[in-house]
């Protein structure tokens, strides 16, 4: 483990590690920072013939919030490529910030193959799994202990609640009704592909 004040030379598969989270993160938390001109309303938002302002409001405090860190995250990437050494609290920092966005992957999981093609595309899965097997040792135990039992709390939430109250019954059937109900018939058109549904066929749970 690193001590409070010792710096880490970064080492190639770190420095990969950290691009990838500068470009990712970094562009996407910028964009959603300054998208305010250009995000448009959800279908879903309309109440009465008029898009609802509260409601609107709501999901941009959550699209901001989620900015905020990405940004954060690119941020210190960023800044341990362009210093060449990282300290413990940064790459602390990047621990949790992975398992803080990981609960909510783990929750929002969707019934049959969607919810291994939800996992396999989001980079913080990958990336986190690359900084637990590569870094471990350089953080503190109560940190990663932290980080292991924010991703526990995610699937807790998504056998405990996902599965019984957020879509019920927990099938394909019922996620594909909630989407067309909120987003209309080309985004579940869409979701049809990636989850194998055929109209001719019940779609596997």
């Amino acid at each position: 483990m690193l001590s409070a004040t010792e710096f880490y030379a970064v080492p190639l598969n770190l420095e990969i590690v950290l691009w990838i989270e500068m470009i990712i993160y970094l562009g996407l938390g910028t964009y959603e920072l300054f998208d305010d001109f250009l995000e448009k309303p959800k279908p879903w938002m309309t109440i009465r013939g008029r898009t609802n302002g509260y409601v609107r409001m709501t999901h941009k405090i959550g699209h901001k919030m989620h900015a905020g860190i990405c940004f954060l995250l690119g941020f210190v990437a960023l800044n341990g490529i362009l210093e060449g050494h990282v300290t413990r609290f940064e790459l602390e920092l990047i621990f949790i910030s992975f398992a803080i966005l990981m609960p909510v992957i783990w929750s929002c999981l969707l019934p049959g193959r969607l919810a291994f093609i939800i996992l396999a595309t989001k980079p913080e899965f990958w990336l986190q799994i690359a900084m637990f097997a590569m870094f471990s040792e350089l953080i503190r135990l109560e940190v990663l202990l932290l980080c292991i039992a924010l991703n526990v709390w995610g699937i807790c939430v998504y056998i405990f609640h996902t599965r019984t109250t957020l879509f019920s019954p927990f099938t394909y059937s019922t996620v594909r009704t909630d989407c067309i109900d909120a987003e209309g018939e080309v985004l579940a058109q869409k979701l049809d592909k990636l989850a194998g549904y055929s109209a001719n066929n019940e779609q596997r749970s």
